[in-house]
């Protein structure tokens, strides 16, 4: 990463995009299909706003690095249009792919995909999940992701574009909104509590998960591209898995007890695209030299801390 490093950022007003945006020297250009979220940005940058189907040349050219995010973010779609997924995810990435073929310069294309692909291997196994164990998405929405990652490979053996695709595990963050608990549930559940009401939690909450800020979301990419690394996978996480009760307990201490706690089955839905235990192998990061700073209770606490500012 240099000051003379030329960026594009796909969904760059999201989460991830913002935070990197925020960090990254050189030059950056967003792209964005609106402008909800701006405000997550700390600096100015050069934004396009048009839909990622709608990208053109002039877009790209003089790009050195592509970080693609702009996704889909959750297994709903199915339910109200099966065909989002297809169309952002795949057509959009291929769209992009077509255009940087042809690119006398072709940029290197950093791919943020997700744990999702891997379904429920690690209960069938035990063995935590690393970049070589077997995938099985459950939905959509992973579905399409693995189908991305597989055609990014294939326009690179074919025309020569350096890639790097990061499966990224559940990410978090104080930045991230608190309505939506088909994204960011753990956030929807903090701001629950701060404000007293019921928790309803899965199964009690007796299910592993692997939590990560998106601090160290970001610190673990630009590792990753300070390293120049190339057409190579990796797996992204904070690498402890924790009980998802023991998140909610520590929620309930940090804002005052307030709220009472319900165990609830999961709704039928749920119970065929999701996960329920996820343990992640991030060795292979970690042997080149990266690993998280922010645990589970440093990064809660953020968020509480944020939160109880907005109530």
């Amino acid at each position: 990463m240099s000051k003379n490093t030329s960026y594009l950022i796909t969904g760059g007003y999201g989460l991830i995009g913002s935070a990197l945006a925020n960090l990254l020297a050189g030059n950056i250009i967003i792209l964005t299909r609106s402008e909800k979220n701006k405000h997550r940005l700390t600096k100015d940058v050069k934004t396009i706003v048009k839909d990622l189907l709608r990208i053109e040349k002039t877009d790209l050219e003089g790009i050195d690095i592509v970080y693609h995010l702009a996704s889909t973010v959750d297994n709903y779609s199915v339910l109200t249009n099966p065909y989002l997924d297809v169309e952002t995810n795949i057509n959009g990435t291929i769209r992009l792919l077509e255009i940087c073929k042809n690119l006398s310069r072709k940029p290197k294309i950093i791919f943020l995909s997700t744990f999702f692909v891997y379904g429920n291997e690690y209960d069938k196994t035990k063995i935590p999940i690393n970049e070589n164990s077997k995938t099985d998405p459950l939905a959509i929405y992973p579905a399409t992701k693995l189908c991305t990652e597989s055609i990014i490979k294939l326009y690179s053996r074919l025309y020569d574009i350096p890639y790097l695709i990061c499966r990224l595990t559940n990410v978090y963050s104080e930045n991230e909104e608190f309505n939506n608990k088909k994204k960011g549930g753990l956030n929807y559940m903090i701001m629950q509590a701060i404000k007293g009401e019921m928790l309803s939690v899965y199964k009690g909450g007796n299910f592993r998960r692997d939590y990560i800020h998106v601090d160290d979301v970001v610190s673990a990419l630009m590792f990753l591209e300070d390293e120049n690394i190339k057409n190579d996978t990796f797996l992204v996480g904070f690498g402890e898995p924790v009980f998802f009760k023991d998140l909610v307990s520590y929620i309930y201490e940090l804002t005052d007890k307030k709220s009472k706690m319900q165990e609830v089955e999961p709704p039928f839905f749920h119970s065929v695209v999701g996960i329920n235990n996820f343990v992640a192998d991030i060795s292979k990061i970690k042997k080149l030299g990266w690993k998280p700073k922010i645990n589970y209770k440093i990064g809660i606490k953020k968020v509480v801390d944020k939160y109880k500012t907005l109530t």
